[in-house]
């Protein structure tokens, strides 16, 4: 009876390392400066280039922030003042980088209204051979096109080693975006093709975590990053606002697969914000690998304070560490 009984935890321990083949846990985190002390604010985008040993930051007001000689996430605060700073009005929610052509992709959201700070109403993702966007007819990976839905447009890249690009929608396409829904689509574009050939996947969002709200209600997918080529860590947040609601920000990390054309949710997520930590997260809004160390992958997590002087919200940068058992896993 006890070697039965063995046997099946064996057997359960096995297709519990295969089913949930990622986990983090928290390591470190630090919040900068209140508004207006500090220049890291409304941070929507973050990049690491290794062969540069360079930061890219940038905000959703088109602020675009390079640090070098970063040892840990401290260092972000410290440097703020003396960083490279420039403002070329572009609403940043993603930077990418591609090792293998030094191209950079960027995702733009600019606002669903038009008014009198922007009064562009488009979303799209362009390509660009240099830091920050300077050329005016960029090439598009997606051409602009009007939000889908109140603030919700494109926040989301991902570039393989393969130079291939990953693109994911907020919280959907055109006609993707209301409760009741709740498969999307990513896009992955090919680097051989020029960008030309395009694949879609299903992925299966989140709208369930903040009922209470209007706007929130619809979840939001703000961030991915490439684990392999056809493996992804995407980053779902809401504001749980309205009646009934915690009036605090919502937060997972899940690791999805491709399996055919579906991109396929581990059981449960990679790392929960609001049950991992002993703070509340705030607007989590970019996401990038942090230099590894002995073999462990480490994730570094930016809030943005969004704009306004009023809100009190800090800039939160929280750094990850995978699990143990994952890392032998692999």
């Amino acid at each position: 009876m006890k070697k039965t009984i063995l046997s099946i935890l064996i057997i359960f321990r096995i297709f519990q390392c295969e089913a949930q083949s990622m986990q983090f846990t928290f390591s470190d985190s630090t919040i900068l400066p209140l508004k207006p002390a500090g220049l890291l604010h409304g941070i929507s985008a973050i990049e690491y280039i290794p062969s540069k040993k360079q930061w890219h930051l940038a905000s959703d007001r088109g602020n675009y922030f390079v640090f070098d000689s970063i040892q840990n996430i401290r260092d972000f605060d410290r440097k703020s003042t003396a960083s490279l700073v420039k403002n070329n009005w572009s609403w940043f929610e993603s930077v990418r980088y591609d090792a293998m052509t030094g191209n950079y992709f960027y995702a733009i959201e600019n606002e669903y209204k038009a008014n009198d700070e922007n009064t562009d109403t488009t979303t799209w993702v362009s390509v660009y051979e240099s830091f920050p966007p300077t050329r005016p007819n960029p090439f598009y990976l997606v051409p602009p096109m009007p939000l889908p839905a109140d603030n919700k447009g494109i926040e989301a890249i991902a570039v393989t080693e393969n130079g291939n690009v990953w693109v994911a929608p907020e919280v959907g396409w055109k006609g993707e975006t209301e409760v009741g829904n709740d498969t999307i689509h990513f896009l992955k574009f090919y680097r051989d093709s020029h960008y030309e050939q395009l694949q879609t996947y299903s992925y299966v969002i989140d709208r369930s975590g903040c009922p209470y709200g209007t706007v929130e209600t619809r979840g939001g997918i703000s961030e991915i990053l490439t684990v392999s080529e056809d493996e992804l860590l995407v980053l779902e947040r809401c504001f749980d606002e309205g009646n009934g609601g915690t009036n605090k920000i919502k937060a997972k990390l899940w690791k999805v697969t491709a399996d055919g054309q579906h991109l396929k949710k581990d059981p449960a997520p990679a790392f929960d914000f609001n049950a991992g930590m002993k703070f509340v997260p705030d607007n989590l809004e970019g996401m990038a690998w942090w230099p590894s160390e002995n073999g462990k992958r480490k994730l570094v997590v930016i809030s943005d304070d969004n704009p306004g002087a009023k809100n009190k919200q800090r800039t939160q940068i929280i750094l990850l560490e995978e699990k143990e058992s994952a890392v032998r896993n692999k």
